[in-house]
């Protein structure tokens, strides 16, 4: 499992604004995505593309796209365009990760012995 932070980080490797190799990301920037993730998670919840349990930890395989899209929000304050096509593909990336039987809103089904 990877961390709130690992998430970040991702993200601040796309922006190009992780310091560099062996360097630590600057306090602010840190602080700058991690105010805009919950509104990226809840966006992609909303989207049926990412329904994460808690927005602390998240399963390695959705680091990358998440990243994509979160880092697709933040682009215009780190002096990027934005990409819709690369957005787009990780929001695919996203729902085609999502196991067949996964209904959202529908209550799980729980036998009880």
């Amino acid at each position: 499992m990877k961390t709130r932070i690992d998430l970040i980080t991702a993200t601040l490797k796309l922006l190009q604004a992780d310091g560099g190799i062996g360097q630590t990301p600057e306090a602010e920037n840190v602080t700058d995505i991690d105010q805009m993730m919950d509104g990226v998670l809840d966006e992609m919840s909303e989207l049926g593309a990412y329904s994460p349990d808690d927005y602390q930890t998240f399963e390695e395989k959705y680091i990358d796209p998440l990243a994509t899209v979160i880092a697709y929000t933040a682009n215009p304050s780190y002096g990027s365009a934005r990409s819709e096509d690369s957005r787009d593909a990780a929001i695919r990336r996203l729902r085609a990760m999502k196991p067949s039987t996964f209904v959202s809103g529908s209550p799980l089904a729980v036998d009880y012995f």
